[in-house]
């Protein structure tokens, strides 16, 4: 696969696409050893250099599973650090990674990060009704019917349509008042689980998601890990828990 010489260069941290012309413009740029001032010229494994100093050619593409710590942001914007940006490989550093679908700052787990646009497309299409799963923990008593309040769809607060029917699992005391339950939802309205939690009359107190689609969090990344999706996990997270009602048989984790 090859890339624009500009978007090679603006993918590798030289600016945006307008300031990476301006380089190519300036003659400050050379393709195998030639001056280059084509912006639209295709780098295909050829040696880039910009004042002299040859640019690595490195991956063009990369989708990555990441385990979220709390305090983390998925922005970049400088004035919203830590930045999940900053847990990205070094390696991968260069490409233009978008997470499909956010955690807030106060909320863990699993976050695909990707390159593919045509990914973040299929991950966050509402018509998909993608299964998400979080672990939950809370203070208060839920609504006797919170069951089925969940799986009928709930009116939230400011918003003109019900939720789609979502699966409520009650998982019993935490501790220290606490609770926790397992929450399967369809959709990703803006802090939903948070806001049906406090219309079933509780709190959240701690949030955590360890499924996407068939994709469980996998074990081997603690938080604030990232590596490259396998083959098999990409199958899973693609083709696996769309729609009501789908559980791969996984163990649940608690969260702390």
């Amino acid at each position: 696969m090859s890339d624009r010489l500009d978007a090679f260069l603006s993918h590798r941290g030289f600016g945006s696409r307008s300031d990476v012309r301006r380089v190519i413009r300036s003659g400050r740029v050379t393709v195998d050893g030639q001056a280059c001032r084509d912006q639209a010229r295709h780098v295909q494994g050829g040696q880039v250099r910009v004042d002299g100093v040859p640019i690595a050619i490195g991956v063009s593409e990369a989708t990555v599973v990441l385990h979220k710590p709390l305090g983390y942001a998925c922005s970049h914007d400088p004035a919203e650090a830590p930045l999940l940006e900053e847990l990205i490989p070094a390696a991968l550093a260069h490409l233009p990674l978008e997470s499909a679908g956010r955690l807030d700052r106060d909320t863990s787990g699993l976050l695909v990060v990707t390159s593919d646009g045509t990914l973040i497309h299929a991950l966050t299409n509402p018509r998909r009704h993608l299964a998400k799963r979080y672990r939950i923990r809370y203070r208060g008593a839920l609504s006797s019917h919170a069951i089925s309040r969940c799986a009928k769809g709930m009116l939230l607060d400011g918003d003109s349509k019900p939720t789609l029917p979502a699966e409520l699992t009650l998982d019993g005391e935490a501790g220290a008042g606490d609770a926790t339950a397992t929450l399967i939802l369809h959709e990703g309205r803006y802090h939903q689980v948070r806001r049906m939690i406090a219309a079933l009359g509780g709190e959240v107190v701690a949030l955590h998601r360890d499924r996407i689609g068939g994709l469980q969090l996998p074990a081997d990344l603690g938080p604030g890990m990232a590596r490259l999706i396998t083959a098999g996990e990409l199958e899973q997270l693609v083709h696996g828990g769309q729609g009501p009602g789908g559980r791969p048989g996984v163990v649940p984790q608690r969260i702390s």
